[in-house]
């Protein structure tokens, strides 16, 4: 009877100690694949531009006020209409780096 239950208890923590294992495994894999697919946050996407203007397009259902981001200064915001797109104008040597809501 002992060697039974010796066999049982080496049995059932092999069992336990290889399930926590096998379930970190499986639960890292899923958050890496979504942190790499996460969507740009906000409405306001930075379109098309040139010297002294830019296009901010609204991704979203909902009138925004939005700007673009430019070196020292930013433009004042304007409104966009529902998944509509909006120009704003810049100086002549501005090159934005992002748009947001205002």
């Amino acid at each position: 009877m002992t060697r039974l239950r010796s066999a049982l208890v080496r049995a059932a923590a092999g069992a336990l100690l290889a399930v926590p294992a096998a379930m970190g495994t499986a639960s890292a894999a899923p958050v890496a694949a979504e942190a790499v697919q996460a969507p740009e946050p906000g409405c306001a996407k930075l379109g098309a531009y040139g010297r002294g203007w830019a296009d901010i397009h609204n991704a979203c259902g909902h009138t925004i006020s939005a700007s673009v981001e430019v070196n020292g200064w930013d433009p004042s915001c304007i409104q966009i209409g529902p998944y509509g797109i909006g120009r704003i104008g810049l100086d002549a040597d501005d090159e934005p780096y992002y748009a947001y809501e205002c």
